[in-house]
């Protein structure tokens, strides 16, 4: 048996180790540190705009909403070899420079018929189209900087498959994505 005496020591003992385990608990507590780091984000933009006039850039993302194109004097009334031009700007704006695709333009009405015009484009170094800037231009671009406008000289030419009364529209599209 154990006596009274002893049992008081061994009580004493654990307890003075007890009482150290709790200031070693807080003493290492007292030791322990944190550190955050926030940081703010926000995506880049990018935007892809066209222009009839070289001053008012806006989106046509649609084939409804597309810029109404003015062709020079006799767009209306063409004949076989006759030919027409008109000038487009377009524009990336943003942060971001962008590829360019120009898709091949689409006839409607009697237009939908292959062969009774053709078209062709060309950028210029200024805007402004006719036939001395088309013959000056060269093949369109396939990237835009971002800030950066270019200029196309588009020309449509009636073919010999023309029939009188033909009448229609054509729908030009490039599209634009972008690149870091």
């Amino acid at each position: 048996m154990v006596k009274t005496a002893d049992r008081r020591k061994v009580l004493a003992v654990l307890a003075g180790g007890l009482v150290l385990g709790v200031g070693t608990a807080v003493t290492l507590a007292a030791w322990n540190d944190s550190e955050f780091a926030t940081g703010d984000f926000a995506a880049g933009t990018f935007v892809f705009q066209g222009s009839t006039d070289n001053e008012t850039f806006e989106d046509h993302t649609s084939q409804e909403g597309a810029a109404a194109l003015t062709f020079e004097t006799g767009a209306d009334n063409l004949a076989p070899g006759d030919t027409v031009y008109e000038a487009y700007a377009l524009r990336v704006t943003g942060s971001y420079d962008a590829e360019l695709e120009a898709v091949a333009p689409i006839g409607s009405g009697d237009f939908a018929t292959a062969g009774k015009l053709s078209f062709d484009a060309v950028a210029t170094t200024a805007f402004g189209c006719d036939e001395t800037a088309f013959a000056g231009g060269d093949a369109v671009p396939d990237a835009i900087e971002q800030g950066t406008d270019v200029y196309l000289c588009l020309e449509v030419t009636a073919e010999d498959a023309l029939e009188q009364g033909d009448a229609g529209s054509v729908l030009w599209q490039w599209n634009a994505e972008s690149v870091q």
